[in-house]
């Protein structure tokens, strides 16, 4: 039998740094002038004057109080953000979301014809409430001498203070009942404490209070439990630097039982030590029962504080627990080896199950096993009891995106079995934290079989923008027909279903291509590889993301007759480009298919949900780089382009849903890219990708380019069957098959 032709390492060697490509912008055509600008925006300058002079002085903390600045739709890039006119006002940025708004002009042809909202940025801004006053009084007659300033101003479509949908909505009750709430400040950790004490004093003021000391901070947002009646909601919203109200949702366990959905059945556990136990795996759950007879893999750990031990929160972890270590179970026979060891964290106890505020106890404790240990790969199967919102984050994302933000460890969420609540109220969405960026959110399918679809229960998307396609991935996880298969005890199994299964089953994919071999494999090339292989089957994007991960280990690691897939393992250089060269072989004959993913981890800024990730990656496509385009005309000028010419492969049109975030450079800012593209391989020669870093803070231009790593998942294929021997030796021996443990050579044939 002929030996595997595993995955082609070392892509990176078939790169080199360039040049940052220009990037011209042409013409911007603009909607107002300034004199317009001025004109329109005096009376609603006016009517927030008339807002500022009616709070109190207990609502506006030091003096200070909040605006919204919503720009035209057309000022969404970066490169527009007012910096110059918020200095000159003398303003704080504080944070900024999107909203969809129909201007009073539009300056496309595109936008004319299209009479739907446009997404626009709102920008919150802090300042002193007696300026804004007399900004406000002074306007009509304002001319400032800094022309950045002037074409700034235009730029704003309208000023409000800040709206009364930061109030989400709540349980229909008796108004003056007790709620559990949470509060989200504008407050930065340090200069924003005289925002949350000044909101201590406005709550008692209402003959309220708020627990201060139990508030978690995430950059510029502060998270805070209250308890405070429906019906003084409209007085705490007067507060300025108010972001959100909500309803303080619960923690559960995506699937808080395990149901038996099969008779019971006998299970033989493997003798042998796992693949790699040099792998560091964490599942945080709900603990292991003391039987659970997984001792030569699994060591058990609880959280600092945790209560006492739930009984069916710890049959969740064990049935978590095993979904990872072995996948389904089988019944016919002894399980396959686990690819790793594992810690248990105990997160949950019975010291929450009556606190209406245990998301802050459980974030805590998750926090901390995160941030006290190095871990490669890490499972979460629980998360607060909520669909997400598009124009604010939760207190779980923006802290797991953070903590993961280093690239250096995979984790896996479930995604929530809410799938069949209501639709028309997006109930049906994904749940936090599954809705980060540095992490993999999973849901389920109904089967393994090649005619899979969604599980029924199994949490839609799409996500936030960046992080629109959610969830990522999709893997078994058992419906009542087709059960998943779990330890129940030692020696015993039973049939379950949920996202809960899946995300472990898919994390264990993970972890199977990293024990494969000896040359160590990142984790966004993790990520990468799993998306790249991913197929949606016939459902649709908004259900299973990029779609289904393979269950055989041998579609992830290997190559077919006509295919290669190469890994590219890259850091990028704090300035420049990377150019990454194809290894498409000379003298190729018809048609080759590329397909390209790549994926990167990155720093997010929880309280711009507009502008989320820090980072981005801008991707050219050049299919010769050996011809320079033609010269040409702009504005009489001849223009003779020194670069070679581009081909469209990540574009935007294809890749968002129009009734969503339609803007032009919306996909550089996701951390996950994937596409395919066909090209005559006769139109080839030494075709290549340049790669630029961006970077932003708050939406505006950032100076700082942090190092960051980034993989690319790369396929060739053609009619040739050779294909994978000739684009290793296309590359002069840069290019080598990645080589696989000894131990677990043969393992490549067995099913996940």
């Amino acid at each position: 039998m002929a030996s595997p032709r595993y995955l082609i390492g070392g892509g990176e060697k078939l790169s080199e740094e360039v040049t940052r490509p220009p990037r011209g912008f042409g013409d911007k055509a603009h909607p107002y002038t300034f004199n317009e600008a001025v004109q329109r925006l005096a009376p609603q300058l006016a009517e927030v004057r008339s807002g500022l002079a009616a709070l109190t002085e207990l609502a506006c903390p030091g003096g200070d109080t909040v605006v919204g600045v919503t720009l035209h739709p057309t000022y969404l890039a970066k490169s527009y953000y007012p910096s110059n006119l918020i200095d000159e006002l003398k303003l704080q940025h504080l944070g900024s979301r999107a909203v969809h708004i129909t201007p009073s002009k539009v300056v496309t042809n595109k936008s004319a014809n299209d009479p739907r909202p446009q997404p626009a940025p709102l920008i919150y801004l802090g300042g002193r409430r007696e300026r804004l006053l007399r900004f406000a009084e002074l306007l009509p007659d304002w001319r400032p001498v800094e022309q950045k300033v002037r074409a700034e101003f235009r730029e704003i479509e309208k000023i409000s203070l800040p709206e009364p949908e930061r109030a989400k909505p709540l349980p229909d009750t008796d108004p003056e009942k007790l709620l559990p709430l949470e509060i989200v400040l504008h407050a930065k950790a340090g200069d924003g404490e005289y925002v949350v004490e000044g909101f201590d004093r406005f709550v008692r003021s209402l003959g309220l209070s708020v627990d201060v000391d139990r508030r978690r901070q995430s950059s510029g947002l502060c998270f805070l439990p209250m308890y405070a009646p429906k019906a003084a909601v409209p007085q705490i919203l007067n507060f300025s630097f108010l972001r959100a109200l909500r309803s303080m949702p619960r923690i559960i366990p995506l699937d808080p039982a395990v149901r038996s959905l099969v008779p019971g059945f006998k299970v033989t556990l493997p003798t042998e030590a796992a693949s790699a136990p040099e792998l560091k795996v964490a599942i945080l759950d709900g603990g292991l029962p003391a039987n659970h007879g997984l001792e030569k893999w699994v060591t058990r750990k609880k959280a600092p504080g945790v209560g006492n031990a739930i009984s069916a929160a710890q049959s969740h972890g064990l049935a978590v627990t095993s979904a990872f270590l072995f996948g389904p179970l089988n019944t016919k026979g002894p399980q396959p080896i686990p690819p790793a060891d594992v810690d248990h964290w105990r997160i949950l106890g019975d010291d929450t199950a009556s606190d209406d505020f245990e998301l802050f106890s459980v974030l805590d404790r998750i926090e901390y096993v995160l941030d006290s240990r190095p871990y490669d790969f890490v499972n979460i199967s629980l998360g607060p009891d909520c669909a997400i919102e598009d124009d604010d984050v939760n207190a779980w994302t923006s802290t797991l995106d953070a903590l993961l933000a280093d690239g250096e460890t995979v984790a896996t969420v479930a995604c929530g079995n809410n799938g069949e609540s209501d639709v028309t109220l997006g109930l049906h969405r994904i749940q936090p934290p599954s809705d980060g960026v540095n992490m993999i959110a999973v849901g389920a399918s109904d089967c393994m079989d090649p005619e899979w679809q969604r599980a029924p229960y199994s949490a839609w998307g799409p996500g936030r923008s960046p992080g629109y396609v959610k969830p990522d991935l999709v893997s078994f996880g058992g419906t009542p027909s087709s059960p998943f298969l779990v330890l129940t005890g030692p020696s015993d199994g039973t049939g379950t279903q949920g996202t809960s299964f899946a995300a472990p089953l898919a994390l264990r994919s993970g972890a199977l291509m990293r024990a494969q071999f000896d040359d160590p494999l990142w984790a966004p090339t993790i990520k990468g590889l799993l998306v790249h292989h991913a197929h949606p089957g016939k459902n649709s994007r908004a259900e299973v993301g990029w779609g289904r991960v393979s269950h055989s280990l041998l579609d992830l690691v290997t190559c077919q007759d006509g295919e290669a897939h190469i890994v590219y393992q890259r850091q990028m250089p704090v300035s420049g480009a990377v150019r990454l060269y194809l290894p498409v072989p000379p003298n190729l004959s018809g048609n080759v298919e590329i397909r390209a993913t790549f994926c990167f981890f990155c720093d997010v800024d929880p309280e711009d949900t507009i502008n989320y990730t820090r980072g981005g990656l801008e991707i050219q496509f050049r299919p010769d780089t050996h011809k320079l385009a033609p010269p040409y005309y702009k504005d009489g000028k001849l223009i003779t382009p020194k670069l070679p010419p581009t081909d469209t492969f990540f574009g935007s049109d294809d890749f968002y849903a129009p009734e969503f975030m339609r803007r032009d450079d919306a996909q550089k800012w996701e951390t996950t890219l994937t596409r395919s593209k066909t090209k005559r391989a006769s139109s080839l020669n030494d075709p290549a990708f340049d790669v630029s870093h961006i970077t932003r803070s708050h939406g505006a231009t950032s100076g700082r380019r942090p190092a960051i790593k980034f993989a690319l998942v790369l396929t060739l294929k053609n009619k040739a069957p050779d294909l994978y021997d000739r684009v290793v030796a296309a590359s002069r021996n840069r290019l080598q098959p990645m080589v696989p443990r000894e131990e677990v050579r043969v393992r490549a044939q067995s099913e996940i």
